[in-house]
């Protein structure tokens, strides 16, 4: 009985912490709550400083209802590509993959073990989806954004074959060889890898964005529709 309330508790604590760091990588910490008025404020007058008269009253018009269409929730069609949307579900689950191995070392060995072997099965299937299923693809890129860019999937390729890698090895550990000491210290050593990687990648996918703009609004992405993005 004790130890399915400390499961439950376990599960509990992990769901909180999981939907926290898809929250978190979500905020714009940099953005203060009059930022954005101020800065359609400023739009505003500096827009179209050579309008006047009708003209002006036209794009404030046509600016108003583009801002009132825009004010309700993006249909997925609406994105330029879907992986700003997956590809947060992978990094925190493989970060979570390899903290629940760690602690399983030390506290609630069984409930843990399953916890990380739940993690990395779905961390795994999101790398899948966002590496090769919803990945977009660049055009026109200068030098320093195509570096980038080489290093941001390197490291997401990495973080693709660490994470089969450690399930696989989780699986063994867990039904063939009954998380014997070094097979578990294997697996922790295989996510600690794809976490580490996992985080590079997330670094240079960051700076690719929000450093040399490539991706919001569609910049320098190839178009495509949903089914079109599935085949590539």
């Amino acid at each position: 009985m004790k130890k399915t309330i400390n499961f439950k508790l376990l599960l509990l604590l992990l769901t909180v912490i999981f939907l926290a760091g898809t929250a978190q990588a979500h905020e714009h910490p940099d953005k203060k709550p009059g930022d954005s008025a101020q800065h359609e404020a400023v739009n505003e007058q500096t827009a179209h400083p050579g309008m006047a008269g009708e003209d002006a009253h036209v794009h404030d018009e046509a600016m108003q209802e583009h801002h009132e269409t825009m004010m309700e929730k993006a249909a997925l069609e609406d994105f330029p590509t879907l992986h700003p949307l997956v590809v947060h579900f992978p990094i925190v689950l493989l970060l979570l993959a390899a903290l629940s191995q760690f602690a399983g070392f030390f506290v609630m060995k069984e409930p843990l073990s399953w916890a990380t072997l739940l993690f990395v099965l779905f961390g795994f299937i999101g790398a899948v989806v966002a590496t090769r299923f919803v990945h977009p693809h660049t055009v026109e890129l200068s030098a320093i954004p195509a570096w980038l860019l080489e290093q941001h999937e390197k490291y997401a390729d990495l973080t693709l074959y660490s994470s089969l890698a450690a399930l696989v090895l989780k699986v063994l550990s867990q039904f063939f060889l009954k998380r014997v000491l070094w097979a578990e210290a294997l697996v922790f050593v295989v996510l600690a890898f794809s976490a580490w990687s996992i985080s590079n990648a997330s670094h240079f996918g960051a700076q690719l964005t929000h450093i040399e703009g490539i991706g919001p609004q569609g910049h320098y992405l190839e178009m495509h529709s949903s089914a079109e993005e599935h085949e590539h």
